[in-house]
Formats: structure tokens, C-alpha cells, sequence
């Protein structure tokens, strides 16, 4: 039995609905982005906090000498820093190198997990184990991943957007430092660039919860405690607390000053293998914090609807493949469902606006507009990993953490 043309046009348009809300939003961020803005020079704190710094890693050798020297480097008063290298269970001497780097400092130490229990697990146990541990007052716990290298005045750069006392967390500028590496790596260098260039700068400005990031990031250790630290057995434990700090009252920040450089995967199975991860833990953060945060009075209207977005992740992806199923129809027996062909324009144009300006927003050269040309490619593959990662939610798979592919390191 064939539904009736109402119907099957009112599938088209809410296809076309969900594609339009995600394309205004993208436009009133670009805006925002974009604005011409006075910003005034940071302020130095006139004690600057103490910081714990965790770095949880699992077989992560090749990289932990870049992290160790890029520590060493930190311009921050060695009497208000300590780190802690977390191995969550390596199986190579990632281990061996933590305690031979940390016994040459006295404000470095080791914490060795047996078995692999994940990054939020093992960064709890990291903070369950410290003393003093950093859960009161102004004290921040930051967290890097071992393949990432911090420029020497980040963490300072971090550490002074806590002055204002309604911030909870704070992420720094995380770089792409191949992104010529690779296709993989040169579309993930653009996608880099748009999310922070365009979407948190925009929602920094406009204080709706700019996301905090995996690594170059910074808690308030009391917040990060009253929200119950991070979630076990969480995919991404980032994106959760940025919902669970804004829930909390908590503000966070988006720090272009605060560089630090990573590298990302350049092969297509290191890539899908990543944005899999990221699809399944964006499902988690959805369907564990979406429903609490519309039953919190306390916050705004924007605050829900740009949470909602962010919580969603890449919901739009499957709204475009019922917009393109819709299409299609339409073409081959013209008028069955109406989808507006006028909302593709918006839809792709926003897109195609945001890679043009995020890279001129970044201070990037001009060579590497020439990154582009993977898009196509690797936006089809995009659309493939959400529709995967939405059958297996749907259908209960368990959710299991991968590694992300590191890049070789260059001699």
C-alpha cells in the first residue's frame, strides 16, 4: 500500500528542515567567526594556578619523546606544575620511557596501570590517586595525548582564560602539523581548521560552549570534580564534559593563543577507523546527556538548541542521505516527494564558505587551499562512516575504543 503524496512530501520536507537547521546554524557561526572583533590583550594572573598535567597513554613509544621534550619546554613555573604519565596498560616500553623521563624531574612521575582500561578510566584513576589532588579551588588539570607537542608559552596561554571565575574548561588550537601528508591527513588538517576556526571561535564569542578538545585542554579541577570527573567507558570523554560543565553552569572557552601540533592519521583505514570512534561517542554523549540538559531550567534557549548540535555530531549526514533518497526518486518519477532542490545549494554552499575562510582565520598559506580538492572524496566517506555508525547504535553493538592511527614520526 503507497502512502498518500502528503505524506510522502512531508518525509521530503523534513529531510529538508533538518539540512536548513544545520545550515543556519553553520551561517549564523560563520557570521560570528567571521565578525570584526576587539580583542583585548590577555591578562596575566597575578599567581598563576597550580597545574596538574596527565598524559594517558597505551603503546605510544614512537611518541612519547616529541611530548617529553615538548614538557621540558613549558614556559610555566616548575613550582606550580606537576605531570603525570598514565600508561594504561602498554604492551611495548612505553612504560620504561615514562619512569627513565620522569626520574630526571622532580615534578614529573608515573602512574602504571596493569590492564588496559581506557583513557577516561585511567585519567580518573590518575586523579583518585594524587595528593593534594587538584579538585578545589582554582587548581587545573590539563590533559595532553602523547603524540601531541605543546609550544612553550600554551599552557600559560591556557592557564590565564581562567582568571574569569565562571570558566570550567578551556581547549587550545590543536594543529595539524602533516597535512600534506596524506589525502587522509589533508582533509583532516581542512576539518580541523572548520571546527575550530569557524565553530568554536564563533561560539566562544558568542558564549555557547565552545567544545573542549582531547588534548590541550584544561579543567577546573572543582568543576571537573563536581560533574563527576570523566566518564568511564566513555568514547569521548571531551565532548561529554563539554555538555556536563554547560549543564553544570560551568563556562568554557576556545584559546587560539594556546598551539599545540599533532598528527593525524594518513591512511583511509586510520581515518574511518577514527571518525567511527567519533560518530559512536557522539551517539553516547546524545543519548545519555540530551534529555537532562532540556530538563535543566537554569539554561538559555541558545545554550540548548547549539548543545543539541554539538551533541548530535553528525546527524546531518543522515538527513542528507533521506534528502538524496528523496532526490533520486524525484528523478526518475518527477514530484513523488517535492524535496526542494534549492535547499542543496544552501546546504553545500555553507560548507564551501567555511574551508574558504578557515584557513585565512588560521594564519595558513596559501598553498594550502590546495587541500580542497580531497574533499569530495572524503565528504562521501563521511556520509558512509555516519550511516554505519547509526546502524550499529541502532542495532546495540557495543561501542568499543580503537587506538587512533599515529602518523610515523620523522627522524
Amino acid at each position: 500500500m503507497s502512502l498518500p503524496a502528503a505524506a510522502l512530501h512531508g518525509l521530503a520536507w523534513a529531510a529538508a528542515g533538518a539540512l536548513l537547521a544545520f545550515t543556519l546554524r553553520r551561517a549564523a557561526l560563520l557570521v560570528a567567526a567571521l565578525w570584526p572583533e576587539h580583542t583585548a590583550a590577555a591578562v596575566e594572573p597575578h599567581e598563576w594556578p597550580r597545574v596538574t598535567a596527565l598524559v594517558a597513554c597505551r603503546d605510544e613509544a614512537a611518541s612519547l619523546p616529541g611530548l617529553f621534550a615538548a614538557l621540558e619546554a613549558l614556559d610555566y613555573p616548575r613550582d606550580r606544575l606537576r605531570v603525570v604519565i598514565v600508561d594504561d596498560g602498554s604492551t611495548d616500553n612505553s612504560a620504561a620511557l615514562a619512569r627513565a623521563w620522569a626520574a630526571g624531574y622532580p615534578w614529573a612521575s608515573t602512574l602504571l596501570m596493569n590492564t588496559n582500561a581506557g583513557k577516561a578510566q585511567a585519567l580518573n584513576q590518575a586523579l583518585q590517586s594524587l595528593q593534594p589532588r587538584p579538585d578545589a579551588g582554582d587548581d587545573l588539570v590539563v590533559i595532553y595525548d602523547a603524540d601531541h607537542t605543546p609550544a612553550p608559552g600554551s599552557l600559560k596561554a591556557l592557564a590565564a582564560a581562567f582568571t574569569a571565575q565562571d570558566v570550567a574548561g578551556a581547549s587550545g588550537q590543536m594543529r595539524v602539523s602533516n597535512g600534506d601528508a596524506s589525502p587522509a591527513a589533508a582533509y583532516s588538517a581542512i576539518e580541523s581548521l572548520v571546527n575550530q576556526f569557524v565553530t568554536m571561535r564563533a561560539k566562544d564569542r558568542l558564549r555557547l560552549a565552545p567544545a573542549l578538545l582531547g588534548s590541550n585542554c584544561a579543567y577546573r579541577g572543582a568543576a571537573l570534580a563536581a560533574v563527576g570527573g570523566f566518564r568511564r567507558g566513555a568514547l569521548l570523554e571531551d565532548s561529554d564534559l563539554t555538555v556536563a560543565l554547560a549543564q553544570a553552569g560551568g563556562r568554557t572557552r576556545f584559546v587560539a593563543a594556546s598551539v599545540s601540533e599533532h598528527r593525524a592519521p594518513v591512511t583511509l583505514r586510520g581515518y574511518v577507523r577514527q571518525h567511527l570512534r567519533w560518530n559512536r561517542g557522539f551517539h553516547q554523549v546524545s543519548g545519555l546527556r540530551l534529555g537532562d540538559l532540556w530538563r535543566r531550567p537554569g539554561l538559555s534557549l541558545p545554550h540548548k538548541l547549539e548543545l543539541t548540535f554539538f551533541a548530535l555530531g553528525y546527524a546531518d549526514r543522515l538527513a542528507l542521505l533521506a534528502g538524496a533518497a528523496c532526490t533520486a526518486v524525484d528523478a526518475w518519477r518527477p514530484g513523488t516527494f517535492g524535496f526542494p532542490l534549492w535547499v542543496w545549494a544552501a546546504y553545500f554552499g555553507l560548507p564551501a564558505l567555511e574551508m574558504a575562510a578557515a584557513p585565512a582565520l588560521a594564519g595558513e598559506r596559501p598553498a594550502a587551499y590546495a587541500r580542497l580538492a580531497v574533499v569530495p572524496f572524503f565528504f562521501v566517506i563521511d556520509i558512509a562512516i555516519a550511516a554505519w555508525a547509526a546502524a550499529q547504535s541502532a542495532l546495540r553493538r557495543p561501542a568499543r575504543w580503537a587506538a587512533t592511527e599515529r602518523a610515523p614520526v620523522k627522524p
